[in-house]
């Protein structure tokens, strides 16, 4: 290991709080800024706020900045070392879940963990991502880096996945800042998802005066949603869940209206194809219908948002380089499927290598518990620095 990878650890030993024994204070204090402020991905201020902290930042290492506009205030920040074609793509997302109101607003340390809102889902990893650019740009080792960050991933990134999709072009790796599992895995494979709404319409009656002159929406939904929900094979990975259900307007009123939306997760494009045209022949068929209007429900079946599955194969190239790595400074490596989707997901039809969850991790994420493990901060700054600095080697082993 270079000596220089220890700088800042060194640097730091006998300062108080665990957080400032792991990470130095600037960027410490970088953390808490953005973490204080909230980022909802509907909050288009607080995430202009944020945007406007980064880029002179990441403008600080030398880097050039690009915006991307997308309209109606969003955009995607690119930042690339000048001079140099990008070998390795850092990605990144300052949107988080957690809503504007409420007390959970701002970044505490707790012993070895720093809790607040995005602190690891992805606050703290864009930290780390300027943490690992320094130490290698002190090192003279700080070329051939793209970085993007946009700020609407958390809800499938629908207005920035086709720019992601071309910053991405033609670059070999790419490493999504997310966390890392909560024993430090990193992601071996991660699910497809669709999000997949149920509209069902009926007809209103007065449900005490005549109810037989009704068509009953919610009724005829209900018996959908069983039947949805039983297309689930969760030994396969494929789950369905009906997330929202909204329908009707008032107890007395036959319902003429009703709705739901399933989060679709999926390991086999086959399992989505074949759940997909079971869900549009439920759709199809009336299971509320009234022999005296002699009339039924209609059902309209409406895709809202996709992730397409990250495969394997994708990751298997990265994966060995951090393993082999995190073995050399003793390290323990872990990669792990899981089900929930990220921007790896997005960028996988570009064919590029990827490893998602590259970022410090903890516990608690989209929850009031939202923490990161300050230990795992430095582990993490060691080992991303270390296996940037391979990939943008010219003399480094080629793929």
């Amino acid at each position: 290991m270079k000596r220089w990878l220890f700088v800042s650890a060194l640097a730091l030993a006998g300062t108080a709080g665990a957080a400032t024994q792991a990470i130095d204070p600037a960027h410490l204090q970088l953390l808490k800024q953005i973490v204080d402020i909230n980022t909802e991905t509907r909050n288009l201020a607080g995430l202009a706020q944020v945007r406007d902290v980064l880029v002179p930042r990441f403008e600080s290492l030398g880097l050039k900045t690009t915006r991307h506009s997308l309209g109606n205030g969003r955009e995607v920040l690119s930042f690339d070392t000048p001079g140099s074609t990008p070998k390795v793509l850092l990605v990144g997302h300052i949107d988080t879940v957690f809503a504007q109101t409420g007390d959970f607003q701002r970044l505490s340390e707790q012993g070895d963990q720093l809790v607040g809102p995005g602190v690891i889902d992805m606050k703290g990893g864009i930290v780390l991502m300027l943490n690992v650019l320094a130490q290698l740009k002190q090192a003279g080792k700080l070329q051939h880096v793209r970085v993007v960050l946009n700020d609407d991933e958390e809800i499938g990134s629908p207005y920035s996945k086709q720019t992601l999709r071309t910053l991405a072009g033609g670059i070999p790796y790419g490493l999504v800042f997310e966390p890392g599992l909560e024993d430090g895995a990193v992601v071996r494979s991660q699910s497809g998802v669709r999000w997949i709404k149920l509209t069902t319409n009926g007809k209103a009656a007065h449900a005490g005066l005549e109810p037989e002159n009704g068509i009953d929406a919610c009724l005829d939904l209900a018996r959908k949603i069983a039947k949805v929900s039983q297309l689930a094979q969760p030994s396969k990975g494929l789950t369905l869940n009906p997330g929202v259900i909204e329908g009707g307007s008032k107890p007395n009123v036959v319902c003429d209206r009703a709705s739901v939306t399933f989060d679709v997760r999926f390991r086999a494009d086959a399992d989505w194809q074949a759940v997909s045209a079971a869900i549009g022949e439920i759709g199809q068929h009336s299971d509320v219908y009234n022999p005296q209007l002699k009339q039924g429900t209609r059902t309209e079946v409406t895709q809202l948002a996709e992730m397409p599955l990250l495969p394997e194969q994708q990751t298997q190239a990265l994966a060995a380089r951090v393993e082999a790595i995190a073995g050399a400074i003793g390290q323990p490596f872990h990669a792990r499927s899981v089900g929930y989707g990220s921007d790896g997901n997005n960028l996988a039809e570009t064919g590029m290598q990827l490893l998602v969850g590259v970022g410090p991790y903890g516990g608690g994420m989209h929850s009031r518990n939202e923490h990161m493990l300050v230990s795992s901060y430095q582990n993490r700054l060691t080992l991303m620095t270390q296996l940037i600095s391979q990939l943008t080697d010219t003399q480094g082993d080629k793929p």
